[in-house]
């Protein structure tokens, strides 16, 4: 269990290096990398929860809802309030890198305001991540 409680502070770690570069993003107005930084954020703190919550890797998906999903089968869950906005985030994994995927540049598909509403909903998961982790030891 050791080396899953280091694995999953490792990842937390990550989430909230990607935060703190989501909110410099903001400040630079460069609001698609702000909104690319919280899809992150919430990902890894996601794929945290899964070495102490069900004590394994977490899948290869980049798709929020399908972590929390199966973090959820596991008898694992958020808050209703913020259960119900992290299906937001998915889009920002695609839309904020690939010119395909936005129908033009990332730049022009994200504008600040939601790439705000973003961060606060990656803020809320990793700090319910962050909390639950440490009640685990991790």
């Amino acid at each position: 269990m050791g080396e899953m409680r280091r694995e999953a502070r490792l990842w937390l770690l990550s989430a909230l290096e990607d935060l703190e570069d989501a909110e410099d993003m903001l400040k630079r107005d460069k609001c698609f990398r702000a909104a690319s930084f919280a899809q992150q954020a919430t990902e890894k703190a996601l794929e945290a929860l899964y070495f102490v919550v069900l004590r394994r890797e977490p899948p290869k998906t980049h798709i929020v809802t399908e972590l929390y999903r199966r973090l959820k089968e596991g008898s694992f869950s958020l808050p209703k309030d913020v259960e119900k906005k992290i299906y937001v985030l998915n889009k920002y994994y695609t839309v904020t890198r690939y010119p395909d995927a936005a129908n033009g540049l990332p730049s022009e598909s994200v504008d600040c305001f939601e790439a705000e509403r973003a961060l606060s909903i990656a803020m809320e998961v990793v700090d319910f991540a962050k909390r639950r982790l440490e009640e685990e030891g991790a």
